[in-house]
């Protein structure tokens, strides 16, 4: 019976790494240098395989070794034979004592993983430079090489070789970190934009709740002055109930969005500078899906930190949002901060299309809306504009729009200080 040999995805990476790793090692050992006029050779590869597995747990030191060696002493050997138009033997054993350098350095790999010993760098540091001495001196060994001056040139070069690779570790582990911090930063601005989002559609039904609150007693009251009048006050009653219910669920909703909003993890306080670059990122993106050939500022001269910036998020998001709609090839849309003493002032102002006069009265009305989809013809909702004056007036701050059609639009928003 034969039985099947299952390879895990874990040992496939092991052997793709270890694979890549040894050819990269053969490649590097290429690069190479005879000190003190001897058989003895110093190569490149050293580095490579010191830094390959001190950086990777997931693949095979002693494989490595031994394929590495391979690769270097018939890449070296055919390499003499070319320039010497001759192959034989001899050629191959004048190298063959490097593969065992690189057979000994995978067997110490093995026994000493040095990826356990990078978590402090002078543990590597000595770690290194102990697998570059006992190799050298296994491969002139075999070599029949030693002496006094070929040790302290084997530790003299193992010294440099050390400092060189872990050099080359922290530069590497920088590097990871420095991308994994970008990451981290990209999906926080990514977060921080949806839970605005959340805040101003939480803000909105919030005001709904309380205007259906007002609703469900104005309602009663009529039901209560018109009890004679059976028609009337049943209505007025009837009112008054889906009101109630209708409450009763936005709250179910609103506490849902609240818990939401109030487990994810965000900062106390946030400068207005990094708002503007978490926007500025996102609606770059955003920009460069609905129309490359817009292009959009932002400016702040001063910053400072404020609690309420899901506020301001909400707030430039529609007003940005508002403009790229209205906005063509080649226009231009400036978002500008302007902090004083008493106010934060938003300025968002753009080229486009511009608003009709007699259509500018009703834009911050609930609902209103020129916008429609071209292709359904359904009606925008109308509410972003509607949100954002909601905000401005929670925040005791004031909004005011200059438009001209086919010159732009150009929203003030100001707000102040105490208030964020």
């Amino acid at each position: 019976m034969i039985s099947k040999i299952k390879i895990t995805a874990k040992t496939k990476l092991c052997l793709r790494n270890t694979i890549l790793f040894s050819i990269l090692i053969s490649v590097s050992a290429q690069i190479y240098i005879y000190p003190f006029s001897s058989r003895f050779v110093l190569g490149l590869g050293v580095v490579a395989i010191g830094f390959v597995l001190a950086i990777t747990e997931r693949s095979y030191p002693l494989v490595i070794g031994i394929i590495s060696g391979i690769l270097t002493t018939l890449i070296r050997s055919f390499g003499l034979a070319w320039a010497s138009y001759s192959y034989s033997l001899e050629v191959v054993i004048q190298f063959a004592p490097a593969a065992i350098f690189y057979f000994a350095y995978g067997m110490l790999g093995t026994i000493f993983p040095l990826y356990k010993q990078n978590k402090s760098i002078l543990r590597l540091y000595f770690s290194l430079l102990g697998f570059d001495v006992i190799c050298n001196l296994i491969e002139i060994s075999v070599r029949s090489m030693i002496s006094l001056d070929a040790i302290k040139i084997i530790v003299f070069t193992a010294i440099i070789r050390a400092f060189v690779q872990c050099m080359i570790f922290l530069i590497y582990n920088y590097q990871k970190l420095y991308i994994k911090k970008s990451e981290h930063q990209k999906r926080y601005a990514e977060l921080n934009l949806m839970v605005s989002k959340i805040y101003a559609e939480a803000f909105y039904l919030q005001k709904s709740t309380n205007d259906l609150n007002n609703v469900m007693k104005e309602a009663y009251n009529l039901y209560e002055m018109t009890k004679g009048e059976a028609q009337v006050s049943t209505k007025a009653l009837s009112i008054a109930q889906n009101a109630h219910e209708i409450r009763k669920n936005n709250d179910r909703v609103l506490k849902g969005i609240n818990a939401l909003v109030e487990n994810v993890e965000k900062t106390e306080y946030m400068s207005v500078s990094e708002i503007f670059s978490i926007i500025s990122d996102n609606t770059k993106r955003q920009i460069e899906s609905i129309n490359p050939n817009i292009f959009i500022e932002f400016k702040l001269e001063k910053d400072i930190y404020i609690r309420r910036y899901y506020d301001v998020f909400a707030i430039l998001n529609n007003l940005i949002i508002n403009a790229i709609e209205a906005c063509d090839d080649k226009s231009t849309i400036s978002v500008i901060g302007e902090i004083s003493e008493k106010e934060l002032a938003l300025i968002v102002c753009d080229n486009g299309t511009g608003i009709e006069e007699d259509v500018l009265p009703y834009i911050f009305n609930i609902g209103f809306s020129t916008k429609f989809n071209q292709d359904t013809g359904a009606m925008s909702t109308g509410i972003g504009l509607c949100h954002v004056k909601n905000l401005i007036d929670d925040l005791g701050g004031s909004i005011e729009v200059k438009s001209q059609v086919s010159m732009g639009t150009k929203f003030i928003v100001k707000i102040p200080i105490v208030k964020l």
